[in-house]
């Protein structure tokens, strides 16, 4: 009887019995994985599963000791190293606890088919001794002197004069930290073999590093920025290649504009189109038509203030069109007509000066210019100072000494010292008085006639002196 109850309930005592098995075993499991790591656990290639984390440390660092690697390099062996000849030391206590804490005892099944998270970077926890890989490099042959460094891709100049980018230079070199940094990748994909190559030096630089393309782009639109100057009438283009050459790159890879190249451009603008720099042709009370030599008078490109807006412009890729900064007088004048009707005559021949306004002579008078020696010196000038009661005071290279001489009056015209001034030591004027007892340069004026002249002169008034 007994058999044929065993017989008729066979069919569900034992699926009972095997359910009854399986609980108990993943019971057991749950407890079991509260204290070891579930399947399929690993530190790089290295599997802790059901391992305690006292033990899996300890595993850890063994595995890594009896580590053996194959080096290579231009597929030629150059022999096996044990990791304990670099004295690895491995630390993963710490991401041990974590990953224990994270996992789920109650899901160890899962973790037989699919793998809970891992240590994959291994370079955060494991370490060699420096010193012991430069000593193998050099047991393996590696010596970096005679290998080709690596170098950062920059911006430099062309041949053609212009900003552009060079390439990085992929070296062979190998440093203790690029050999460190390739092994620890090769152990954290379980492979047993190294290609030195892996461990050359990197450029940090690229070509295409953003940095580099940034500025890059940055200097193409300052090296094509077109800048034209409207000076006088004429349209000048500065050449983009004279652009190109004031643009450099300084020590923080930042764009940078020459401001003084800028200034010596316009300086040569200057010499070729501003006034200042010209002579004219004058029609003169007593000699007809004489030629001016320059002088203070005249217009030009302020060039300092000029050089600033060009750099300006250029820094920041902008095209420009416009008439440049000017300074002085007589801009937009015809040179032949841009003294105007309102000026200081002094004629050193004939000795004599004649104030003329508004195309009238207002005053004329004879005068004392500068002795053969230290001559008045001939010019286009304007007034640029103009005082009462003032001391001159100077070196007088004829006497050799020091003076100080008080004045009535002082007009000053030229940027050497000369002026217009009374002179109540002389004892005539005109004729071939400068001759023995000339000035050092100035127009020594009488003093009776003085004061009519200071009230007839003005800021900017025109003096010329042929």
């Amino acid at each position: 009887m007994n058999t044929e109850f065993i017989k008729k309930h066979i069919k569900y005592v034992l699926p009972a019995v095997g359910i009854g098995i399986f609980i108990l075993l993943y019971l057991l499991g749950i407890w079991f994985f509260q204290s070891h790591f579930v399947p399929n656990t690993k530190v790089g290639a290295i599997s802790v599963s059901q391992l305690t984390l006292e033990n899996a440390q300890a595993h850890v660092q063994k595995e890594l000791e009896e580590q053996q690697v194959m080096l290579t390099e231009n597929e030629q062996e150059l022999g096996y190293i044990e990791l304990s000849q670099l004295n690895v030391q491995s630390d993963t206590t710490a991401i041990l606890q974590q990953l224990l804490e994270q996992q789920s005892a109650a899901k160890w099944p899962v973790y037989l088919f699919a793998s809970p998270q891992s240590v994959e970077q291994l370079d955060e926890y494991v370490t060699f001794d420096s010193s012991m890989i430069e000593g193998l490099m050099a047991s393996v042959g590696v010596n970096n002197n005679e290998r080709t460094a690596s170098a950062d891709a920059y911006i430099g100049i062309s041949e053609a004069g212009v900003y552009q980018i060079k390439e990085e230079v992929y070296g062979q070199q190998i440093s203790a930290t690029s050999f460190e940094s390739a092994l620890e990748k090769q152990l954290e994909n379980g492979k047993n073999s190294l290609d030195l190559a892996s461990a050359y030096i990197q450029p940090l630089v690229r070509q295409d590093t953003a940095e580099v393309t940034d500025l890059q782009a940055r200097l193409d639109k300052m090296q094509n920025v077109a800048i034209t100057l409207k000076l006088d009438g004429e349209s000048i283009v500065i050449p983009s290649d004279e652009i190109a050459s004031w643009i450099f790159v300084d020590e923080s890879q930042e764009p940078q504009v020459n401001v003084e190249l800028i200034e010596d451009y316009l300086y040569g603008l200057n010499e070729t189109y501003a006034s200042l720099f010209k002579t004219r042709q004058f029609e003169s009370t007593y000699q007809g038509t004489v030629t001016l030599e320059p002088g203070t008078y005249g217009w030009y490109i302020d060039r300092y203030t000029e050089a600033e807006n060009i750099a300006a412009n250029v820094l920041a890729g902008e095209d420009a069109t416009r008439e440049p900064a000017i300074g002085g007088s007589g801009y937009g004048v015809d040179i032949s007509d841009d003294i105007g009707a309102s000026y200081v005559e002094v004629d050193v021949y004939h000795q004599m000066m004649t104030i003329y306004i508004e195309g009238e002579v207002a005053l004329q008078t004879a005068i004392v210019t500068g002795t053969p020696g230290t001559n008045t010196v001939p010019g286009t000038y304007q007034v640029w100072n103009m005082e009462e009661e003032s001391t001159l005071v100077g070196y007088n290279p004829r006497t050799e000494m020091d003076y100080e001489q008080p004045v009535d009056y002082w007009i000053a015209f030229d940027d050497q010292a000369q002026g217009i001034h009374d002179a109540n030591w002389q004892s005539s004027f005109g004729g071939e008085a400068y001759l023995s007892n000339g000035s050092l340069g100035c127009i020594n004026t009488p003093p009776g006639v003085m004061p009519d002249v200071f009230e007839l002169v003005y800021y900017g008034m025109p003096v010329v002196i042929f």
